[in-house]
């Protein structure tokens, strides 16, 4: 090989989803061996491709070869033996791809030029487990059995002059056979768990024996409720990652606590099953529910699986919904049909009424079928008119339903997460650290976790020079945080003014933001805010999406509510009209609106659509006309997208904010809020009643005629 050489070669760049807090999060032995796994499987992929691994990224490789489609095989084979890899462990693996072709500058055993750099810029760019292609390396590639290239459009890639085109590479999973169709893991359970998962054997033997008894066909519910950080969420997606390796098709959906839309979590649900389903399975369904399920997913999404489909039937409202409830169950039915199917719904304490109603015809719809529910919800948060105390009084007297609380860890359990997280030998110190912690936190294993990142990360807890753990400072003198608002403000505080100041725009924002948005509301450049958001990373205060490039989420929303109740109340309320006036920038451009509408997409937003965030945050911010103004637009909105129920509660919110004195304006809203409430009203008068006006009508024979309006 000559110095400074120039050849063509097709370059492979790879990145390790969520490497940056992987230490933070599973503890430092636990983190060594996930890296040597997933090199490891990197490496086999490389050895039968006959690529050359060119350097040790840090996190990924960097990997030569001499043709396109050998790239591409590479890229295919890592996914897939990732992909197989993680069906039967808990801490899942997820890296990200890119690829690109052309001349490049051969110095020693280093790549340098266009490709390497299109490469690394694909690669920051690929969602979870994806593969981009530069259009370049696609027309170079032969094709490959299970593979396509579906473009992604033109792309605005740091550091390069000009959009380029690039492709995502499809793939399919190893030995299918073994792979249950339409069971690819929902985005949530696409990264490494936030912390070693310990204790909870009486619930996991309990979901073991439910799982088996639902693999017989028997329907089974299953309600886990406790405190905010106990460990709800992080008991499903364990089951959840068994159960998938064990065969079960994985449907995931949770509420939103702001501006959710109406069914929500049926919407996340549904929408990644139906991407993913079986062909047979949905043409069956569409020819005997026809379009109904249409009402429910994102716009298209079920003609791009199932050719002409047709509009949903236009009846009255009561009919309509009865419609979509019968096509929703019927859909959970054919999936059962096909294998097991496992439904979490997260965060039900936020749910809808109209998401409950639909959980209450579903449970009594699928008594005989291969379906395991579990319903997670705060139960602190529940109030005694709370719609969901109903929802468990009426599920309560159906049979295979029962109840699961969530305590904190004990003792014991909480020396497990101490060993992981912090790296102490369980000897007198760590003994008496445990027991410490354990009665500050009362065993929440959030609570714990964030108390032992603060020990670290404030020099209690360090490495010895002989590579041993141990405590800098007495047991009295932690100056342990009392409480969590506490612990995660210190937290953060230790990472910087820079750090701090765009976490607390970001709490503003919400749980989940994109990088577009801070872009336009913090005072930093590109550079200072991507390194902002780095440390943040490496701290496991947040955790980017596995959905799309550039969008974060709070490690828990306990992080997100905390940082946000420390701010004072005039600078909140400035802080929502910068992320107001932000938002309207970003929405008065193409691809902004486009930016948001996915964010809303992604999230089950509101059906207002970006109106419906505008006027959250104007109304935070104390502009009640601007709030007004956006409400009646996302009612609108939410009204032409046949969201009824919803477009009446944005109405509701808009008349409450109108001063007493416009007259004039109260009495148009409250004019087109009538409307809504005429158009309807029959749906809003049978919440409770499990739609019998309608199936006492479709049972009468008269389901044909409908009511003009």
């Amino acid at each position: 090989m000559t110095l400074g050489s120039v050849e063509l070669a097709s370059i492979l760049i790879s990145d390790l989803v969520g490497s940056t807090g992987l230490e933070a999060r599973v503890g430092p032995v636990r983190a060594d061996e996930l890296r040597r796994d997933h090199f490891g499987l990197l490496r086999e992929a490389i050895d039968t491709c006959e690529g050359r691994e060119v350097k040790n990224t840090g996190d990924g490789l960097m990997v030569a070869f001499t043709s396109s489609s050998s790239a591409v095989e590479c890229s295919v084979r890592m996914q897939r033996l990732i992909e197989r890899h993680n069906r039967s462990t808990d801490e899942q693996l997820h890296v990200r791809i890119g690829i690109a072709a052309g001349e490049a500058t051969v110095e020693g055993d280093d790549y340098f030029g266009m490709p390497s750099i299109e490469a690394a810029r694909l690669c920051d760019a690929a969602p979870s487990d994806g593969i981009l292609a530069s259009s370049a390396a696609k027309l170079m590639a032969s094709r490959h059995e299970g593979v396509s290239f579906d473009s992604m459009g033109m792309l605005e890639l740091k550091g390069l002059p000009e959009p380029m085109e690039a492709f995502a590479v499809s793939w399919e999973p190893l030995d299918p056979e073994d792979v249950v169709r339409g069971a690819t893991l929902p985005p949530i359970l696409r990264s490494v768990p936030p912390v070693a998962y310990v204790g909870r054997m009486a619930e996991k033997e309990r979901l073991t024996a439910v799982s088996r008894e639902v693999r017989k066909g028997r329907r089974r519910i299953v309600f886990v409720s406790g405190e905010p950080g106990v460990g709800k969420t992080r008991l499903a997606a364990r089951t959840a990652l068994e159960a998938h390796s064990d065969g079960f098709t994985i449907c995931w959906g949770a509420a939103a606590e702001d501006l959710g839309a109406p069914y929500g979590p049926w919407i996340q649900a549904i929408s990644h099953y139906v991407e993913h389903a079986p062909d047979e399975v949905l043409t069956a369904h569409v020819e005997r529910h026809r379009g109904e399920l249409a009402r429910l997913l994102r716009r298209g999404s079920l003609a791009k699986r199932v050719a002409d489909v047709p509009e949903p039937q236009q009846a009255d409202p009561e009919t309509e919904r009865y419609l979509l409830f019968e096509a929703v169950a019927g859909l959970v039915q054919a999936a059962s049909d096909h294998g097991p199917v496992l439904l979490v719904l997260d965060d039900l304490h936020w749910a809808d009424t109209q998401t409950l109603s639909l959980l209450k015809h579903v449970a009594a719809s699928t008594a005989d079928s291969a379906l395991l529910v579990l319903a997670i919800y705060r139960e602190s948060d529940l109030d005694r008119g709370h719609p969901l105390c109903d929802a468990l009084a009426h599920l309560h007297r159906l049979d295979g339903v029962e109840r699961r609380t969530l305590q904190g860890l004990g003792v014991d359990e909480v020396a497990e997460v101490v060993a992981a997280v912090a790296g102490l030998e369980m000897n007198a110190v760590g003994v008496e650290l445990t027991r410490e912690v354990a009665r500050e936190t009362d065993g929440n294993p959030f609570f714990v976790g964030e108390i032992l990142r603060h020990l670290t990360e404030s020099g209690a807890i360090s490495q010895g020079p002989d590579g041993q753990w141990e405590l800098r400072s007495s047991i009295a003198d932690l100056g342990l945080p009392h409480g969590l608002r506490e612990v995660v403000c210190r937290r953060v505080e230790r990472l910087g003014a820079d750090v701090q100041q765009v976490l607390t725009v970001a709490a503003v924002v919400g749980r989940a933001f994109d990088v577009e948005l801070l872009e336009l509301i913090v005072e930093q450049d590109e550079e200072q805010l991507l390194d902002a958001l780095d440390r943040a990373l490496h701290a496991s205060v947040l955790v980017e999406s596995p959905q799309r490039a550039g969008r974060f989420n709070f490690a828990h929303a306990l992080i997100n509510h905390a940082l946000y109740d420390a701010i004072g109340a005039t600078r909140r309320s400035r802080l929502h009209r910068r992320v107001a006036e932000a938002l309207e920038r970003l929405c008065s451009n193409d691809a902004g609106a486009r930016l948001v509408d996915a964010f809303l997409e992604d999230t089950a937003g509101s059906a207002g659509g970006s109106a419906a965030l505008l006027a959250y945050h104007s109304r935070e911010a104390g502009d009640a006309k601007r709030a007004v103004d956006y409400l009646v637009q996302a009612a609108d909105s939410a009204e032409l997208a046949g969201a009824r129920s919803e477009a009446l509660a944005l109405f509701n919110q808009a008349v409450e904010l109108i001063p007493e004195d416009d007259a004039e304006r109260r009495r148009d809203v409250a004019l087109k809020r009538a409307v809504t409430y005429a158009r309807y009203f029959h749906t809003l008068g049978g919440e409770g009643s499990d739609l019998s006006v309608a199936q006492r009508a479709r049972r009468g024979g008269d389901s044909g005629h409908t009511r003009q309006h």
